[in-house]
């Protein structure tokens, strides 16, 4: 819309400049003309001509020479005034094309940003969809096939608790143990989701069970230390930074085989880190931004850049193959107290 009234002044402002430049060649060649004139007249009035000419004649010249001038000097502050108006034009012709130069950067920024904006809500979508794959993974693998095996030794025992009351006995024990088991799997994912911790004891020590259970569960060694003085920050931050150190670390145990993983949480005053540095085979980072590797870590580093650019952060990725990795993932705390 803009831009389209900017086009159109402009031709306007052309038009006017090529009327003017049109008048000002007239008007300079009246000018000519009319010098060439007033020249011819003074040498018909010259003195060694004057006994070969009529005094009438005479006369009669050097009146028209006057009415000349007056008209060459009223044909001069004419050509001033079109070319004032001429240079005009231009200066507002040179201002309107920077200025539509300007709106169209501008609008090109603008659709730039559309799309970037769709593609992050793309992305977004594609990463909410891929977490309930995870999830539904899960409740498929563990609790609904344990599930499943229950109702058919529920079967065979309604069968067994007559002909057999020892072997039923037997199979209700493994019943019993295999829905411990489930209970113990259902609240493990219900942690995952949402650890209780968070709310009751805090960021850091929450991170350190997570961590300590990891590394239970693995051959590597997890160090986590904390820097700065802690101060409460807002839920979605503090659940975000600790999906973001166990993909971190799951990525370095399953993909680089280190010995030694460390994690630092660091408060400062105006913004949350992370620091996870492994002693891992490590990776070409610059290869990984535009191709996911067979093993898939490459999926792992994607979904950490989300959640950091969801909370407005930044995050910053040193590899190199056979010397480990490090991330640094730093987010913003705009107010302490909002939680």
């Amino acid at each position: 819309m803009v831009i389209t009234y900017l086009t159109k002044l402009q031709e306007e402002y052309l038009q006017e400049k090529l009327e003017s430049e049109k008048e000002l060649n007239r008007l300079q060649l009246k000018s000519r003309e009319t010098e060439k004139f007033i020249l011819l007249l003074e040498e018909t009035n010259d003195p060694n001509y004057e006994s070969f000419t009529p005094r009438e004649v005479n006369s009669r010249n050097k009146k028209k020479i006057l009415e000349l001038e007056k008209e060459q000097k009223e044909i001069q502050e004419s050509i001033a005034r079109e070319k004032t108006h001429f240079d005009s034009c231009q200066e507002k012709l040179a201002e309107l094309e920077q200025v539509i130069k300007e709106a169209k950067n501008t609008a090109a920024r603008n659709e730039l940003d559309i799309f970037n904006n769709e593609k992050y809500r793309a992305s977004v979508l594609e990463t909410q969809e891929n977490e309930r794959q995870r999830i539904s993974r899960e409740l498929h693998d563990s609790t609904v096939q344990n599930l499943t095996s229950m109702v058919h030794k529920t079967e065979l025992c309604s069968k067994l608790v007559e002909m057999d009351p020892l072997r039923c006995k037997l199979e209700l024990t493994t019943m019993s143990k295999t829905l411990r088991e489930i209970i113990n799997d259902t609240r493990q994912m219900i942690y995952n989701l949402r650890p209780m911790s968070f709310d009751d004891i805090g960021l850091d020590v929450t991170i350190e069970r997570a961590l300590d259970k990891l590394e239970y569960s693995e051959t590597s060694t997890i160090n986590f230390s904390v820097e700065g003085e802690p101060y409460q920050i807002k839920p979605i931050i503090g659940i975000t930074l600790l999906r973001i150190i166990q993909e971190a670390c799951n990525n370095a145990i399953h993909h680089a085989n280190p010995t030694l993983i460390q994690v630092i949480l660091k408060y400062e005053e105006d913004d949350v880190s992370v620091v996870v540095t492994d002693d891992g085979t490590g990776f070409d980072v610059k290869a990984n931004d535009t191709n996911f590797r067979e093993d898939n870590s490459g999926f792992g580093l994607s979904m950490m850049k989300e959640r950091v650019y969801l909370l407005s952060g930044t995050i910053h990725i040193e590899s190199e193959i056979g010397k480990g990795t490090s991330i640094t993932v730093k987010v913003p705390i705009r107010n302490k107290e909002d939680i």
